[in-house]
């Protein structure tokens, strides 16, 4: 089997195994900075009672873990409403280190896009 075997598929499946791909390719870096980064990136939002709260609650568990990382990201992500809210210091998320909210808008996008694909694929 090689490369022209999958370049011939229909389109439709080449969606469906590139979708597939890019929410396994999402879930393998989700765990990688959950276990590997989660404590820095805490470290660097430790004034962020969004933050605090959530690793407080959920504990080192799989599932605790992975909603710490939704916490950081959602604080990332959406850093004005948060800060609004009074649940998040600014200056904090302003510092936070580049390549690291790279890697975290880059994964949900990478995320998205593959669910975005099975979603298209399963509805035509």
């Amino acid at each position: 089997m090689n490369i022209d075997y999958f370049l011939n598929l229909p389109a439709s499946a080449q969606i469906v195994i590139g979708s597939l791909t890019a929410v396994v390719i999402t879930n393998i870096l989700g765990v990688f900075l959950c276990y590997q980064k989660l404590e820095a990136m805490e470290a660097h939002l430790n004034k962020c009672r969004l933050v605090s709260f959530h690793g407080s609650y959920f504990g080192n568990s799989p599932r605790g873990r992975m909603m710490r990382l939704c916490a950081v990201y959602a604080a990332i992500a959406l850093p004005r409403l948060n800060a609004r809210r009074g649940v998040v210091d600014r200056q904090q998320v302003q510092a936070f280190p580049r390549d690291i909210k790279i890697l975290l808008h880059g994964t949900a996008l990478l995320g998205v896009a593959g669910m975005a694909g099975l979603i298209i694929t399963y509805f035509d």
